[in-house]
């Protein structure tokens, strides 16, 4: 997948987070926000500074944040070979301190075999984090289990 389509690296990445910021915006119908940095998976020229998108990621888990919202923790990093996790662990972090505590657990399950999977090791990682709860949904309403 080409993104860059002509454009810089920091073109296309603060595009991709003010297209983001937009969205939260402007279009409440959702629960968790999904892929908050789906991008670094298939940037060809490398990590993009994450000093450089925070100011971006600060308004958008602001405003995820004050609508009730929460982000979604993907375990698919294993099975891409990625060296960080997805949302990166800066993100995560980034998320805790503003407040952020809806946090959800996908696999990105395109096969059987990959559903569920990691499921434990990121309930521990995002207790190392400083979270003390991953939630589930139950008719659009989020329901917190301990990580404890």
């Amino acid at each position: 997948m080409n993104l860059s389509g002509g454009r810089t690296q920091q073109e296309y990445n603060e595009r991709y987070y003010e297209e983001m910021l937009d969205l939260v915006n402007h279009y409440q119908h959702y629960s968790v926000l999904g892929h908050v940095d789906l991008i670094a998976r298939y940037d060809e020229r490398g990590s993009y500074p994450f000093e450089k998108i925070k100011p971006y990621l600060e308004k958008i888990f602001k405003r995820v944040i004050e609508d009730g919202k929460g982000i979604e923790f993907n375990t698919s990093f294993h099975r891409y070979g990625l060296k960080d996790t997805t949302p990166s662990r800066d993100i995560l972090k980034l998320y805790r301190d503003l407040g952020g505590r809806i946090v959800t657990i996908g696999s990105d399950s395109h096969r059987p075999e990959h559903l569920g999977a990691y499921v434990q090791e990121a309930k521990e990682l995002l207790s190392d984090l400083g979270f003390t709860a991953f939630c589930t949904y139950e008719k659009m309403r989020p329901i917190f289990h301990s990580l404890a």
